[in-house]
């Protein structure tokens, strides 16, 4: 029996490996799941699109990924659990009520998303080498406004502004005016993103080899949703899918260990092989195929 009772996502894992295992049916499953990659693994399993043996596969890199968060399910036990473990996870599972895709148990402690328009109300303007940032509070969470000087806000009490980044402990909302990350790239442009995320899709599910070119392509689009310095980036950011920005830090890192591998760097070439369960590849794999599809068909 578990140490500690399960964790929601711990039960998910469970019941996920149960019926992967032919123990339990399909139905009243798959819309019980919070996470989008377990339903990704057992959906197809269902529609007889993926191999059982190809999905046991997937939740072990699932868990190996993640093994921080399943203290009571490490790794090496997952396909051999206790009785009544595997009964609390069911309860737990069964008594859910079903969920949307992307639906949430929790409400969030920041109910809103990079790209939400919001109404600020202004609390303050404060001005610190030469740069003027308006202060506010978006219902009960802080909001940092830009501003180019003081003019700009004149008397407002209320500004209108779209969410461009949101952090967490402390709660902060930074905001912009400006469309600056919202530019549609041209056709060709697309044609380009397509043809590096592909080819980066096809490394990590085949190993097939992209060039230099591709892989620095591709790189890029994955920073440009970190630093936000690029005038497309929130388009980038929508068409993957609305990824973590905690697990595109970790695919930079990995594809440009990729890219000075290509380039003949051996140390690079070694620590890529390590990372093979550490960067969230099943997450990564879901944002390209994302990206393929919504700059393949206008968005």
């Amino acid at each position: 029996m578990a140490k500690r009772p399960l964790t929601p996502r711990e039960c998910e894992l469970v019941v996920s490996s149960l019926y992967v295992m032919e123990l339990i049916p399909f139905e009243g499953i798959m819309e019980r799941l919070e996470s989008i990659t377990l339903r990704d693994i057992i959906g197809p399993v269902a529609a007889g699109e993926m191999s059982r043996e190809q999905a046991a596969d997937a939740l072990d890199q699932y868990i190996k990924v993640r093994r921080r968060r399943f203290r009571n399910v490490p790794p090496e036990h997952l396909w051999s659990l206790d009785d009544r473990m595997e009964q609390e996870a069911l309860r737990m599972i069964r008594k859910r009520a079903p969920l949307t895709a992307g639906e949430k148990l929790q409400p969030k402690a920041i109910p809103f998303e990079m790209g939400d328009t919001v109404e600020m109300t202004v609390t303050e303007v404060q001005e610190r080498n030469g740069k003027v940032n308006v202060i506010g509070k978006v219902g009960q969470v802080t909001a940092k406004l830009p501003v180019a000087n003081r003019q700009a806000v004149k008397s407002s009490k209320t500004m209108s502004a779209w969410i461009t980044g949101i952090e967490k402990k402390p709660a902060l909302i930074h905001l912009s005016t400006s469309d600056y990350g919202k530019h549609q790239p041209s056709a060709d442009v697309k044609e380009a993103y397509v043809t590096a995320i592909a080819s980066l899709r096809e490394y990590f599910e085949t190993m097939t080899v992209p060039s230099t070119e591709e892989v620095d392509l591709a790189k890029s689009l994955f920073q440009r949703m970190i630093r936000r310095d690029q005038n497309d980036w929130f388009t980038v950011y929508v068409a993957m899918g609305r990824p973590q920005l905690d697990h595109v830090r970790r695919w930079v890192k990995v594809i440009q260990m990729l890219g000075k591998s290509l380039r003949g760097d051996e140390e690079a070439t070694r620590m890529l092989a390590s990372q093979e369960d550490r960067f969230f590849k099943d997450a990564l794999l879901r944002a390209c195929r994302a990206a393929e599809k919504n700059f393949s068909n206008p968005m």
